[in-house]
């Protein structure tokens, strides 16, 4: 669907491509696995329902239903960010430590989502092709 909502009815072509947005909520299911047991009955599993939610959708849903999987990929990155900063379990962890991978992991896998979704210029897309691409592929 180019020059409509989302931007790349399917992301790269293939959503089980080796997408950046695998990468982020991978960094923010480590960050979150890392608290998961430090209070007793209280646990983040919120933040982890956003994750599987969005992984989903990005995966499953947007190849097959582009817009409603666009929309539920970005819905559950704007719940997954919102919990480590006002959800109340975050709030006893610095920003540095576990709430800031949890943050930098959802806002890593947003970057690709935002991308794909809007087709508007993103730093670790931009990265990835002005260093990284050239000196992987001959």
């Amino acid at each position: 669907m180019m020059g409509g909502f989302p931007h790349h009815s399917v992301p790269d072509g293939a959503t089980w491509a080796p997408h950046h947005y695998y990468l982020g909520v991978l960094l923010a299911a480590v960050a979150l696995l890392v608290v998961w047991d430090d209070r007793s009955q209280v646990e983040p599993w919120a933040l982890l329902v956003a994750l599987l939610a969005g992984s989903f959708a990005f995966a499953l849903v947007w190849r097959y239903y582009a817009v409603a999987g666009a929309v539920l990929t970005l819905a559950a990155l704007g719940i997954g960010l919102a919990l480590p900063i006002v959800g109340p379990f975050w709030q006893s962890y610095p920003w540095v430590g576990a709430r800031g991978v949890a943050i930098l992991g959802v806002l890593v896998a947003a970057d690709d989502a935002l991308e794909h979704a809007f087709g508007i210029w993103t730093p670790l897309d931009w990265f990835w092709r002005a260093w990284l691409v050239g000196a992987i592929q001959p």
